[in-house]
């Protein structure tokens, strides 16, 4: 019997690693031989492969591209992005794990979806200027949108807490950088995971422990809930790519390289002892065909009156360098329907640092710190929005999870306990 084995070492281990028994779990996987980082990740075409007692097949062999595979709560039905001839754009189809499935959304490129409790399901679809998020509930088809910023919006998967993660445009910008956010499923409370920014996050996934591991640079890192920031971890030399599934505690599936002269394959790594099996090329993004934890659901807080409410207790709460009683005001910047950049409006900054303004709802905002002169202190460089009704607080400018305020009254409210409106400008009319 002729059988290819491999000696590993890392990390002062030595690993043996060669073709490893099946899993007693079913699992589905993306087969492709190119894979790209960027929203529509397989240029080169994909296909939902099963495995079962270790025979694999195509899930859906009459399609001319399949991938993005999420499997429901009871374990029973799969959801996932197709196109069914070769011209069509990505589609959202649902269906029994087996059987045949039914196409749910179909307008534009639609990837990425995966179940939220309630009958619902959470997905990306390309609009102008790029991905954008939406909820479509299972029996009437209807759409919500909840991100309403430029850049591409792409969902990694839905927390045990009934929050969205999914990754977007990094703040600082940069070509084919992204950072890992979370917000509800009604489209409020969007933020950072952590903000502490890493170069690169995209295709987190949340593990039993509560950690998100994430792909960052082709290596993997982690979040853990005790600290404010990315966690690096021991792991193999080589190259992740795409999001993990987790099998138990320290065992994981895993897209990975060695080299990067060879493609991404499908590995069982136990880390405990330290032990890489391949199971699959070219091999994406795996997931047990097995019931999982159902998430929470969040009645929406959102109320039915124009605009949101935005508090900021404290500007100079800061991981950036502000300096002190510096900032008078804040500007209010959002984009018109032509993507241009526009000023909302200013509002006062009390001798505490807070201020308090309603911006217009579904619009990117972001906010620019200014002294007594106008002149610019801090500034945001990413886009955010508010939706109908949302009322907000924030700690402080670019404060991070390892801040909070004094418990004091801002001083802001003190003054005047209502915001400063501000509003979108009337467009500009010639007087020909």
């Amino acid at each position: 019997m002729d059988l290819e084995v491999k000696l590993i070492v890392w990390f002062g281990l030595a690993t043996l690693s060669a073709p490893a028994a099946e899993l007693a779990i079913p699992y589905v996987y993306t087969e492709t031989k190119d894979y790209s980082q960027e929203p529509v990740r397989f240029p080169g075409g994909a296909a939902i492969q099963i495995v079962r007692n270790g025979r694999k097949s195509a899930l859906f062999p009459t399609f001319a591209a399949s991938s993005d595979a999420a499997i429901s709560f009871d374990g029973r039905r799969i959801v996932f992005a197709g196109r069914q001839r070769a011209q069509d754009p990505w589609q959202i189809w649902e269906g029994p794990v087996g059987g045949p499935p039914v196409r749910i959304v179909q307008e534009g490129d639609a990837i990425a979806p995966f179940y939220l409790p309630g009958g619902k399901i959470v997905y990306s679809r390309r609009i102008a200027g790029g991905f954008q998020i939406e909820v479509t509930a299972l029996d009437t088809r209807l759409a919500h949108r909840l991100t309403f910023a430029p850049g591409n919006f792409v969902v990694c998967g839905v927390l045990r807490d009934g929050r969205i993660l999914f990754e977007g445009r990094h703040p600082a910008g940069g070509a084919g950088r992204r950072d890992l956010y979370t917000i509800y499923s009604d489209g409020s409370g969007v933020e950072t995971y952590r903000c502490d920014h890493g170069k690169d996050r995209g295709a987190g996934r949340e593990l039993a422990s509560g950690d998100i591991l994430f792909e960052a640079g082709r290596r993997l890192a982690k979040f853990v809930s005790a600290r404010a920031g990315e966690q690096a971890f021991e792991q193999p030399d080589g190259e992740f790519a795409g999001p993990v599934a987790e099998i138990a505690a320290g065992d994981l599936l895993v897209s990975y390289r060695p080299n990067p002269s060879l493609p991404f394959s499908l590995y069982r790594w136990r880390q405990l002892p330290a032990k890489l099996e391949k199971l699959q090329g070219n091999a994406y993004q795996s997931a047990l065909v097995r019931p999982h934890e159902i998430p929470r659901r969040h009645p929406s807080a959102l109320g039915d009156r124009d605009g949101a409410n935005l508090l900021c207790l404290n500007v100079y709460e800061t991981r950036e360098a502000i300096r002190p009683a510096s900032v008078a005001a804040v500007r209010v910047w959002t984009q018109d329907g032509a993507g241009a950049t526009v000023e909302l409006g200013r509002a006062p900054v009390a001798a505490d640092g807070s201020f308090f303004v309603q911006v217009p709802e579904d619009r990117p905002i972001r906010f620019e710190l200014l002294d007594r002169n106008g002149k610019t202190e801090a500034a945001e460089h990413g886009w955010f929005w508010a939706r109908r009704g949302e009322q907000r607080i924030c700690v402080g400018c670019h404060a991070g999870p390892a801040r909070a305020a004094e418990n004091l009254v801002p001083g802001v409210l003190e003054h005047n306990p209502e915001p400063v409106q501000l509003k979108m400008p009337a467009p500009h009319r010639s007087s020909n």
